[in-house]
């Protein structure tokens, strides 16, 4: 889905009234009625997209929550779900096998510098799966 700011060419902080003009003008200029037969199908498509977008932007609920909620990049969270996932699929490896350790290293190495690129809370999930592993590879070394 498009965002419905770029859609109707507004700001991000555009207030009811900014949303309502721009839609307006908008629709003066691609409504299917004003358009020749061979573009009435484009016009249609268009006026739709206009019309979501100010209906996302309008209703004060949902819309602006879901557009704040992608913003907020939840993909660091997600690598750290899936690098624990993996850190404790791997584990046991690590515990028996130097090879598989020099693999789970480059892993985490890799990991480690796609989340700089993202900020400071990236590296919350990957040090807390990078501390799960430890703990349970210093309990299986215990066992053994």
């Amino acid at each position: 889905m498009q965002d419905p700011y770029v859609i109707l060419g507004i700001a991000r902080n555009a207030d009811a009234a900014e949303i309502r003009r721009a839609y307006r003008v908008l629709a003066a200029r691609v409504h299917p009625d004003l358009q020749p037969p061979a573009r009435r199908a484009w016009a249609h498509a268009e006026m739709v997209r206009l019309n979501v977008a100010r209906a996302q932007l309008l209703d004060p609920r949902p819309a602006r929550a879901a557009i704040a909620l992608n913003e907020t990049r939840m993909w660091p969270f997600a690598l750290g779900f899936w690098l624990c996932f993996a850190l404790s699929m791997l584990v046991p490896f690590v515990a028996f096998s130097p090879d598989a350790s020099r693999a789970l290293v480059h892993i985490v190495a890799t990991l480690a510098t796609a989340a700089l690129s993202v900020g400071v809370w990236a590296y919350l999930p990957l040090i807390a799966s990078i501390g799960v592993a430890l703990f349970v590879a210093r309990s299986l070394r215990v066992r053994a």
